[in-house]
């Protein structure tokens, strides 16, 4: 607790006990009332009082060889040779000590221009340089500008802190004034990124060199790089400090179940503002993205591949304790209720399968971009035969937007579009979009077959809103002949789009305005 805050405390309890006292001695209750006030204006002191710079000095112990002395009633340290000459143990924290901003060395140099300030971290160390005077070092800055590429680790874990002679004169002496750490004023604790082995064969991850490459413009996602996942409001801003080697810039992906909001990197210090820059880019529904973030990953340019960038460090930093913000809850949709008529649920009619639908905290299936909303997988294994069946009925949030994937014969990795012209014909690749509603219906008599692959959203991040229902309708007798031939002198054969055929294969046709299956 900062020391205006003890003494509020302090003084607090003081007119607490003055109070009683005097109400005691039945004294007036206008000084009752007096001290009272005043005791409720130290408490709110304590409550109002705002974060404050904290400093941690060092407290010098003996030295722990024979090559330095430290002599308490003076305040000198000296060292009598170049090498091995550290007064160790002067008591400054060690560990994790990103939330010290300012070390301060106060001294007079009685001989020799100056010496060493050592950050250790295992065998080796950074170093600093204290002269005559005082002496003040923004810390990170500092130990970034001698290595730029780790000097992450030596405030992530830092073992310890101390002084030491000269490497090129000895004997020296200094007089230690102070030595102290001094915390970020008003500023957020910080959460580095420990990176992990990529997910996927396009991305590579070298801890040694700290190197992010991508190869492909797609699925090149530096993922599990330990950063916090879940309700992230907490964090003010995200700092990616890089160099780019190729490339402009790479992508930095918030995900909430398929979907993404991106923010880009460039060469240099990167730092977002979390809660404006996801605003700026999805104002609408930004808040979902700070509430249920599942993962925050680093991801190669989509325009441009191989791409190569060394990552400094990355890390989110809290608000500070007397800043923060009101982020919007999420907003759910009221189940709308089936439509009337006669349906079968997708689930009762294929117990077997399991629709996945992105579920939102409460139950809702929320969608947000693509995949959320999936029965099977693209590929030719069919997923679930709906010949049985008249018509596919999606019950949906209002002009929502989905991609229907049916009678795929073949495997697909990749959207129907991208395949070559010799798959043609072997699955039907629609888009479709629910009225005002939120309905949106398929009749499935017009394809040969009935077998629905997969269901999902279109790449579009604003495309977002809640899947209710997948509903089916059973089919029932339409009149619909059957012959063994159609091509009669007195026949004129369409098939389903409208298009006349000559020599009719199996299958459903318009043969004299009526609905003719061939067999």
């Amino acid at each position: 607790m900062p020391i205006s805050a003890l003494t509020a405390t302090f003084a607090a309890i003081i007119l607490f006990f003055n109070l009683i006292n005097n109400k005691q001695n039945n004294n007036s209750m206008k000084n009752f009332t007096k001290l009272f006030c005043m005791a409720a204006l130290c408490l709110f002191g304590i409550t109002a009082v705002n974060a404050k710079t904290e400093k941690v000095h060092a407290t010098f112990e003996n030295p722990s060889n024979t090559n330095t002395t430290w002599d308490a009633t003076t305040r000198t340290f000296t060292w009598s040779t170049t090498w091995y000459n550290q007064l160790r143990n002067i008591g400054l924290p060690s560990g994790d000590i990103t939330k010290y901003k300012k070390l301060v060395v106060d001294c007079h140099i009685v001989s020799g221009e100056k010496f060493r300030i050592l950050f250790y971290k295992g065998g080796s160390n950074l170093t600093l340089w204290a002269e005559d005077g005082v002496n003040e070092f923004i810390i990170k800055d500092a130990l970034e500008a001698v290595a730029p590429n780790d000097y992450n680790e030596y405030l992530l874990a830092c073992d310890e802190i101390c002084l030491s002679g000269s490497n090129a004169a000895a004997p020296g002496e200094a007089v230690i004034n102070d030595v102290y750490l001094e915390t970020y004023n008003d500023e957020g604790e910080k959460v580095y990124a420990t990176f992990e082995n990529p997910s996927n064969t396009n991305t590579t991850w070298d801890a040694a060199t700290k190197t992010f490459t991508w190869s492909t413009t797609w699925y090149n996602q530096l993922r599990n790089i330990g950063l916090p996942s879940g309700d992230i409001s907490k964090y003010k801003k995200l700092v990616v400090d890089c160099h780019i080697v190729s490339g402009e810039k790479f992508r930095i992906l918030f995900y909430k179940g398929g979907s993404n909001l991106t923010l880009w990197a460039e060469d240099g210090v990167n730092e977002f503002i979390i809660k404006d820059a996801l605003e700026a880019v999805a104002p609408n529904d930004y808040n979902e993205y700070l509430l249920a973030c599942d993962e925050i990953c680093l991801s190669g340019s989509n325009a441009i591949a191989p791409g190569e960038a060394v990552i400094n460090s990355v890390y989110l930093e809290t608000y500070p304790e007397n800043e923060s913000v009101d982020i919007p809850d999420i907003t759910y949709e009221e189940d709308p209720g089936k439509p009337a008529g006669e349906f079968v649920d997708f689930k009762e009619a294929f117990p077997t399968l399991t629709p996945r639908i992105g579920l939102g905290e409460d139950g809702h299936p929320i969608v947000l971009g693509n995949g959320d909303v999936v029965v099977g997988q693209r590929s030719k294994n069919v997923v679930a035969d709906l010949s049985d069946y008249s018509k596919l009925t999606i019950v949906t949030s209002p002009n929502m937007k989905l991609v229907l994937y049916l009678n795929h014969e073949v495997d697909a990795q990749q959207n129907a579009s991208d395949y070559a012209e010799a798959d043609a014909g072997k699955y039907v690749f629609m888009n479709v979009q629910a009225d005002e509603k939120g309905l949106i219906e398929v009749d499935l008599t017009q394809f040969d077959k009935q077998d629905l692959n997969c269901i999902c959203l279109p790449w579009d991040n604003n495309n977002k809103g809640t899947v209710w229902y997948l509903l089916l309708t059973e089919k029932v007798a339409t009149g619909i002949q059957t012959v063994a031939t159609a091509n009669t002198d007195n026949t004129v054969v369409y098939d389903l789009q409208g298009r006349r055929v000559q020599n009719a294969q199996s299958g459903l046709y318009i043969v004299n305005g009526r609905k003719v299956v061939i067999k």
